[in-house]
């Protein structure tokens, strides 16, 4: 079947399977009354399934969710009886694929309430994810297990393993059931490769984090690169201000669970164009990166814009934002001392406690528009 891969989780597939055995639709009282799932919960998941667009995901346009005075009435769409039925048709055998949320029975308890609430609450995924250049493993991080083409990609150009999109000749996801991790499979120029191999005579390991696994003090790399930028690029606060706004509406994963950082890219007039989220921040930094240096997504190469992140600011994200030649990153926490210190250094506009009411500037102030 086509694969956006919701009806995949456990409450999706239940909630299909009981459309399934409808001709009419049904009230969303009686939904959750028959799933065992509280209201809210339930719509995260019909938002998946249905025929609008969260942010950068796409519904999957399996169930139609209509007003009917004062009761919302969901029934499966064409397409979503379609899949029902292929489904079924599908071997048990058949491996399910990841969508970055699963299902799981909890207790609910309240202090103010002697009875726990049974529920089915929807869980981050977290799964490990190596990054294999050559047939050579490199690396083996945590991950969210989507956009993970992004992820390998932005992690080889944010970690200097390429130097451009261009040294990496294929790229493929590969799913182990027995350790229940995914191999990304990438083939890089051998120049590159031999490089990399170079490198990892100095290292004893590495997890992304930017300093984890060097083998000296040496090693660290505390020279980054000054930002290059044809002008200086200017931010109103108006725009920081509509990026904050919108930007927990488009974290589809983090919407279900509550539990993932997102990185987006932003236009200087505020309008978030690229959203990637993950468990980890500087996982999704780089499946940010991934998505922008990709041929598909030019967003980045054709106007100017800037990095905001539902994060703390660490020294690995200022690191990747150098590399990558972005010139403003923004966060809604707060950066360390050594992450003010590099973005100093590069030229980068450090933003932090991006809020409502206003925002703190820790480096390059000009970049910013005087209101």
């Amino acid at each position: 079947m086509e694969a956006l891969n919701y009806s995949q989780d456990q409450l999706s597939h239940a909630l299909m399977a009981e459309l399934a055995q409808h001709t009419e639709a049904l009230s969303l009282p009686r939904l959750c009354k028959k799933l065992g799932v509280r209201q809210s919960t339930l719509l995260r998941c019909i938002a998946y399934l249905g025929e609008e667009s969260i942010g950068q995901h796409k519904g999957a346009g399996w169930v139609h969710l209509q007003q009917d005075g004062d009761r919302s009435l969901l029934s499966l769409t064409e397409e979503g009886r379609r899949v029902c039925e292929s489904t079924v048709n599908q071997s048990d055998g058949e491996p399910e694929m990841p969508t970055g949320v699963v299902s799981r029975n909890v207790q609910r308890h309240a202090f103010s309430n002697q009875v726990a609430e049974e529920l089915i609450d929807q869980i981050a995924q977290e799964v490990p994810v190596a990054l294999v250049y050559n047939g050579i493993s490199h690396a083996v991080m945590l991950a969210t297990p989507l956009d993970l083409e992004d992820f390998a990609l932005g992690f080889s150009l944010s970690e200097a393993i390429v130097d451009d999109a261009s040294e990496i000749y294929d790229m493929e996801c590969q799913s182990d059931p027995e350790v229940q991790g995914i191999e990304v499979q990438i083939q890089i120029s051998a120049a590159r490769f031999a490089a990399l191999k170079e490198r990892r005579r100095h290292l004893a390991g590495n997890t992304g984090c930017g300093l984890c696994g060097k083998d000296s003090l040496q090693a660290l790399p505390m020279d980054l690169p000054a930002i290059k930028t044809e002008a200086v690029q200017q931010l109103s606060k108006a725009s920081l201000l509509k990026a904050l706004e919108g930007l927990s509406s488009l974290q589809a994963i983090n919407l279900q669970t509550g539990a993932v950082h997102a990185a987006a890219w932003v236009d200087m007039q505020g309008e978030i164009l690229v959203l990637r989220e993950d468990v980890g921040r500087h996982n999704a930094l780089d499946k940010l990166l991934g998505a922008l240096a990709t041929a598909k997504v030019k967003t980045k190469l054709q106007v100017e814009g800037f990095v905001l992140m539902s994060s703390r600011l660490s020294y690995e994200l200022v690191q990747k934002a150098a590399r990558a030649n972005i010139a403003i990153l923004a966060a809604l926490s707060a950066p360390t001392a050594l992450a003010i210190d590099l973005a100093e250094q590069a030229g980068i506009c450090l933003i932090g406690f991006v809020r409502q009411h206003g925002y703190v500037v820790y480096t390059h102030p000009e970049r910013l528009l005087t209101e």
